[in-house]
């Protein structure tokens, strides 16, 4: 979700930024601009950026795609120092038409930035992507049928945000409508709307419904 969510997060992300041990910061491993090939690692305490553990995303596994037009940086912290250049386009353009799949190991924090750390299944494709602006997208959001389900939770979202009483009921009447592999996408999204409404603590991005990541 692109738009009301993302002020929601990025105060949350504040609130870590300045609680959470400076220590836990890291460098990954860096890639060739073009090719994507693995190189030297590198640790880092610097003040920019927090790394914390994806917890459930990690769980999701090979499920997220990257937009053609992706910003995908081979560290966390060149997001916000400039100390590197972003993969070039022609390799951002490549993992997506070739619909190379990644999951979710580690999200980065900072006072404006939340990005994701990305891996495909070979582990000599990944990086970091901003999570919210449609850079990364859950490869069954784009779903014709599940598109009458996905209107319905982002109101749910919405409505959360505001600061309404969000009900499901539309939600769950719109899942209903669907069958096999849809039916089971709709219920465990639904599951997990309900655990982000629930979850009162700290990294709430870390409960953001799976399937509406792209939205």
């Amino acid at each position: 979700m692109k738009h009301k969510y993302l002020k929601t997060v990025l105060c949350s992300t504040v609130t870590l930024f300045s609680f959470t041990a400076l220590a836990n910061s890291t460098i990954v491993k860096a890639e060739n601009i073009d090719t994507a090939k693995s190189a030297a690692v590198s640790r880092t305490t610097e003040p920019g950026m927090t790394v914390t553990p994806a917890k459930r995303f990690a769980k999701e596994g090979y499920v997220f795609k990257l937009a053609r037009n992706a910003v995908v940086y081979p560290a966390v912290n060149d997001v916000i120092n400039d100390t590197s250049k972003p993969f070039g386009k022609s390799w951002v353009k490549k993992m997506a038409d070739k619909n190379v799949k990644f999951k979710i190991t580690e999200f980065g924090t900072s006072k404006v930035e939340l990005l994701a750390h990305i891996v495909d299944q070979s582990g000599k494709n990944h990086g970091w992507v901003s999570f919210f602006n449609g850079d990364l997208y859950n490869k069954n959001v784009k779903k014709k049928a599940l598109q009458p389900l996905i209107k319905a939770e982002l109101k749910v979202m919405d409505l959360q945000f505001e600061g309404k009483k969000p009900s499901l009921i539309p939600a769950k009447n719109e899942a209903r409508k669907l069958q096999g592999q849809n039916k089971k996408i709709a219920n465990k999204s639904i599951k997990e709307i309900k655990g982000w409404i629930a979850y009162k603590g700290d990294l709430a991005y870390t409960h953001y419904p799976s399937l509406l990541v792209g939205k």
